[in-house]
Parts: structure tokens; sequence; C-alpha cells
């Protein structure tokens, strides 16, 4: 096949990879995810870190709401019951979770950019299933998976999904869909970090 002719997805694809890759490796290098992988990693330390994932998704979750419209499949990528699910499963009550802190600083999301919200979301779906393994191995029984492993079973069918969605869809909205992934993986990597900003300044 010709350079000319290889789908359009792969370089849609290529493009986020190109544009997020300093925000990657600055989430990955972040101390509360460079500890999942640490041999003395704790259950209590693991359950503040899902907490304070929790307080990001949740707010990142409302955001796309109020973007997509009714049947979009970015609506189905939820997260945040997964990780309330881990929380209350590792002793956490209603209230303690209610009570977690949450990111007040999402800017709206662009329609137009959701596929970059999918391509952070699924690629960290498929990421977990290598921190799970990590985990069980640290934590043992008394931990709950949810949120990095135990529902991601279906990450590379939806990845599929997603890709063959983006080939048809997002062609025309290439800049958008780029900028959208990058602002979410600086909230991430900032959040995780405790490095937040200023209201106003997103």
């Amino acid at each position: 096949m010709s350079r000319t002719s290889e789908p359009r997805t792969q370089g849609i694809i290529e493009a986020l990879r190109c544009a997020t890759r300093l925000q990657h490796a600055s989430l990955a290098a972040t101390p509360a995810m460079a500890r999942l992988f640490h041999s003395a990693y704790t259950v209590s330390e693991y359950r503040a870190h899902l907490g304070r994932l929790l307080g990001l998704f949740e707010p990142l979750e409302r955001s796309v709401a109020r973007a997509a419209k009714p049947g979009n499949p970015v609506l189905a990528l939820e997260r945040s019951s997964a990780l309330r699910e881990d929380l209350r499963l590792m002793g956490a009550t209603e209230i303690e979770i209610d009570a977690l802190e949450r990111y007040h600083w999402v800017s709206p999301i662009d329609p137009a950019g959701l596929f970059g919200y999918s391509y952070v979301i699924l690629g960290s779906m498929m990421g977990g299933k290598i921190i799970v393994k990590r985990l069980r191995a640290t934590l043992g029984p008394t931990a709950s998976f949810h949120f990095y492993g135990d529902q991601n079973e279906c990450s590379e069918a939806l990845w599929a999904s997603f890709c063959s969605n983006l080939e048809e869809n997002g062609k025309d909205n290439v800049e958008a869909i780029c900028a959208t992934a990058v602002g979410i993986f600086d909230a991430y990597a900032a959040w995780l970090s405790q490095q937040l900003p200023q209201p106003g300044n997103c």
C-alpha cells in the first residue's frame, strides 16, 4: 500500500501522539504515577490516589456530558463509578467520598474536540492493564481494582471502535481534537502533582 493510500485514521492518531507526547511523559513522571510501581506502595496510598483521581474525573465527565450530544460513544467512557466502587470496597463511606477535593478548573470542552477526550481515557484504560498487574502483586486481595483493571477487559474492542469512528468523523477537527487531549493531559498531571492552576488561568 502506498503512503498516500494509508487510512486517514493513522494520520490522526499519529497527530494525537505527537501533540501529547510531552504531556504523556509528564504525567507518567509524576510522583503519584511513578509510585504505583514501587515495591513499598501501600493500600492507604492507593486509596488516596483513587480519591484524587475521582476528584478529577467527576468534573471532567460533567464537562463532557455538557459538550456531547445524546448517543455519542464518549458518554459511555464513564470512569468515576469505578473509582467510587473501588473506594467503597476499600472502606470509604459515601460521606468521605463526597468530601474528597474536586478539580474546579475544568474548562468547557469543545464538542469538536471530544475525540481527544476519548483518546486520553481509552489510552489510560489500556495502560491500566499494565498497572493493575503490578498493583495486584504489591497490594494483594485487600485492594480493589475496578478502575485500573477489572472493568477494562473490552479496552481493545473499544479502541478499535474509537479508531473507526475517528477515521469517519474526526478528519475535519484534528486541531480541536489534539488541543482537547493536550488540555486533559495537562490537567491530569497538574492535579496529581498538586500543582494546581489558579481560577481563570485555564
